[in-house]
Order: structure tokens, then C-alpha cells, then sequence
């Protein structure tokens, strides 16, 4: 079967398996801790080469048209940033749907054809993924949705959208020769990481998907896109061009940690510009990457 000779996949489950085990065996502060040091190695890194893509994508054409995408780079920054003061509602449900697409693409571009249907499906599976995680966590969830929009939602409005979500994604792989070959994987993949998402902490389970499941296939590609190989050799040549970027980007978290008022009513706001700052444009890029050329 597919799933048993998938090194990533095989890879995903013995993590699950583990850190489902070690809930049970260590204390929560200890398994968040483990949540930050992730996110902010592997998950800030893994779009901290946007520049060096864009530098790679542009090699051998005009420095005119690398600047061109260079500055609708940094306006894509300036505008998901502004998006949370300005109309925070819009922005948070905007930056899901973004996300949802962005997550499902990772999983999904290497197995499926260039079409717009394709990219519909990412965007349903990105968000199936997001809504199992909203109804584990929903109270925490809707804190956080309130804090920024002033909507309130309850448990059943995340669990059937859920639900009609699981029943589409479903349907859709069944019906569709490419994605059928992967259901059964599927269905254990999304049963080991529910059983995350309730388990844990929003924090954490979030973090393992978005470091297991996301973070760390994007390297991989990413990697074999600039250098050609997956190896020791390209993951030092990967650091030595991210690290200012990740420097940054730890420097700045710091400032927030340090100067800002956590319980303050524009923390919220701020932080998820942050977040749409780093996530509109690197979902451009990696979209790019992995387009343009064909």
C-alpha cells in the first residue's frame, strides 16, 4: 500500500505516536515548551528563504522583473498587516482561507495536476484540517475569534462545518482516481492528528501540524529546489542564507514578548498581522516555486 512506503508519511505517524504517548507521560508546560522551541526553529525557518527562492525563480532574468515581485513581496507584508487594524473580521477569515489553501497545497502539490479544481480541493482540505482543530478547541478558539472580530461562535457551528468539510474532502478523494489511492492513509492521518488536537493544548496542536505535517516537507522541497538534493550539505547552505532572516524574525517575537501587553485589546490584532505578514507572502512564493516554471 501507498502508505507504507511513503518515508514522509511513515515518518508523520511514528511522530503522532509518539507525542500522543508523551501527553500522557509529561506535564503540559513540558509539551508546550517543545511546541515553542519547534515553531521557532523549524517552523519560522521554513519561510525565512523567500528571498532566496525569489532570487533562484528570477536567476537569468532582468534584474527589473526580480525587483517587481521583490516590491509586491514587501506590499503583500505591508497589506496583510493592515488588513487586522482596518477590517479585522475580513482579515481573520481572509488569512484562514489563505492558510487553509497553503496547508492543503503542501500536502497535496507533488501528488496532483496544475488545475483549478486542484487548488479548490486544497483549499477544502487545508480547512477540514483547521475546523477539527476549532472544534477540539473551540472555546479557546472562540476567545481567540472574539478578541479580534467580536463574533462569537459556539461548538456546533464548528463541529458541522467540520463535518460537512469531512464529507466533502471525502467524497471528493473517492471520486477522484489520484487522491483514492491515498484515502486509507488519509483516514489514519486524520484520526492520529484528531487525537492530537484534543489531547493537547490550542498551542501545541496547532504547532504539530503546522511543524510535523507542514514545516518540514516544505524544507524539503524547498531544499531540493535551490540546491538540488536533500542532504547535510544543502541543509547547511539552506541556514547560512535564512539565518539573518531567522534572526529577525526571533529578534522581532522577542520585542513583542518584551514590550507588549499580552491582555492589551490590540495584542490580538497585532499578533495575527504578524502571522498574515510572514503567511501571504511565502504562500505566493512557495505557489512560484512550484508553478511558474511549468
Amino acid at each position: 500500500m501507498i502508505f507504507i512506503t511513503d518515508k514522509n508519511y511513515q515518518i508523520g505517524i511514528m511522530t503522532n505516536l509518539t507525542f500522543i504517548l508523551l501527553s500522557y507521560l509529561l506535564s503540559s508546560t513540558f509539551i508546550d515548551f517543545i511546541a515553542v522551541f519547534a515553531v521557532l526553529t523549524v517552523g519560522i525557518l521554513h519561510g525565512a528563504n523567500d528571498l532566496e527562492i525569489l532570487s533562484k525563480r528570477f536567476k537569468g532574468k532582468s534584474d527589473h522583473l526580480y525587483f517587481k515581485f521583490l516590491t509586491l513581496y514587501l506590499l503583500i507584508v505591508l497589506i496583510g498587516m493592515a488588513l487586522f487594524f482596518v477590517t479585522p473580521a475580513f482579515a481573520l477569515l481572509f488569512f484562514v482561507i489563505f492558510s487553509s489553501y497553503h496547508f492543503g497545497e503542501q500536502h497535496w502539490g507533488e501528488k496532483l495536476t496544475i488545475n483549478p479544481t486542484n487548488f479548490i480541493f486544497y483549499t477544502l482540505y487545508g480547512a477540514l484540517i483547521f475546523f477539527i482543530l476549532f472544534s477540539f478547541q473551540y472555546e479557546e478558539v472562540t476567545n481567540v475569534i472574539n478578541k479580534i472580530s467580536g463574533y462569537t461562535f459556539g461548538f456546533d457551528f464548528f463541529l458541522n462545518i467540520s463535518i460537512i468539510l469531512g464529507i466533502t474532502v471525502f467524497i471528493w478523494m473517492l471520486i477522484n482516481y489520484s487522491l483514492r489511492r491515498h484515502i486509507v492513509k488519509e483516514c489514519i492521518l486524520f484520526i492520529l492528528i484528531s487525537a492530537i488536537f484534543y489531547i493537547d493544548s490550542l498551542f501545541f496542536a496547532f504547532a504539530f501540524y503546522f511543524v510535523v505535517w507542514h514545516s518540514l516537507p516544505s524544507l524539503k522541497e524547498q531544499l531540493i529546489y535551490l540546491y538540488g538534493d536533500f542532504n547535510f550539505n544543502s541543509c547547511l547552505r539552506y541556514l547560512k542564507t535564512s539565518i539573518i532572516y531567522w534572526i529577525a524574525s526571533l529578534g522581532s517575537l522577542f520585542m513583542v514578548y518584551r514590550y507588549i501587553d499580552f491582555e492589551a485589546d490590540y495584542f490580538m490584532p497585532l499578533f495575527f498581522s504578524f502571522l498574515a505578514a510572514i503567511t501571504f507572502p511565502h504562500t505566493v512564493v512557495i505557489g512560484m516555486m512550484k508553478y511558474t516554471n511549468t
